[in-house]
């Protein structure tokens, strides 16, 4: 991992090592009270924000396509969706622990996504070099980083049922209810996850005559949304108590996590469209 990080670009380094940097201020923050340590989190999260935001930019120009098709460019897109949704939720709701675990969760997939740096750029085959592309893996990419980030609250409920006071810039204090925040974020991720799904699907017609070709990825995908379609329904019927419902949400993200990195280890990866390359 380290001669990775040596032969990675500049880019990456910066990338990284902001990340690392905000991570150890979330850290900080736990111990430290006060506005300072409020803000200069979030900050400096912010900033590696921005530099993912270059890495990204920066390839899509060395690469002169969207930078999405290899494992590397995905993971790097990944860690790119997720710090999007956590600086929105942190802004909106003031929860400095979504920042700290998104934090986590970012370096975690950055340094993942070293061991599988590219060694040349790869260049798009022909079923993929159409408009539907860039909408079909954005769309599912930004519900990958909200459900991945409403699985946090979800744990977070489950560690804190009652909430916790959200410390806002003018000194007053909201009351954060954890279940709230998951169905709030959830409902977010499922939107996009549906426009995956049926961008993913007319592709499908379009390119091979085929709405649903049941490739291991386009069924983990469909059981993924079947998973936080159950979520909302018995959210909003009141069937289920929240603390299963938390459950359910985190589920969820493991069939996110599974589809997203577990389609190589099944014994038809070889005759799947969906697989990434590493290399």
């Amino acid at each position: 991992m380290f001669e990775s990080f040596y032969y990675t670009s500049s880019s990456f380094k910066l990338t990284l090592i902001l990340y690392v940097i905000a991570l150890l201020a979330y850290v900080a923050g736990l111990f430290f009270r006060g506005k300072t340590w409020g803000v200069i989190p979030l900050a400096l999260f912010a900033l590696a924000f921005l530099a993912c935001t270059g890495l990204i930019v920066e390839r899509w120009i060395e690469a002169g396509r969207p930078p999405f098709k290899s494992f590397y460019e995905s993971l790097a897109f990944a860690a790119w969706t997720v710090s999007l949704v956590s600086l929105a939720v942190e802004s909106r709701f003031r929860i400095r622990l979504i920042g700290l675990l998104s934090a986590l969760g970012v370096v975690s997939i950055l340094l993942f996504a070293l061991t599988k740096r590219d060694v040349e750029v790869i260049a798009l085959p022909p079923a993929l070099q159409t408009w539907m592309f860039i909408p079909h893996v954005i769309s599912y990419f930004l519900a990958y980083g909200a459900l991945f980030v409403g699985g946090l609250a979800a744990v977070l409920y489950l560690i804190f049922p009652r909430g916790v006071a959200s410390h806002r810039a003018l000194g007053q204090q909201d009351h954060i209810d954890f279940s709230a925040t998951t169905y709030q974020i959830t409902k977010f991720g499922f939107l996009f996850l549906t426009a995956g799904l049926l961008l993913g699907a007319w592709w499908g017609q379009n390119a091979w005559s085929n709405y649903w070709g049941w490739d291991p990825k386009e069924n983990w995908a469909l059981i993924t949304w079947l998973i936080f379609a159950a979520y909302l329904h018995f959210r909003n019927v009141g069937y289920w108590g929240e603390k299963r419902l938390a459950w359910v949400v985190i589920i969820g993200v493991a069939a996110i996590i599974f589809t997203y990195l577990g389609m190589s280890y099944l014994p038809t990866a070889e005759d799947s469209l969906h697989v990434y390359s590493d290399n």
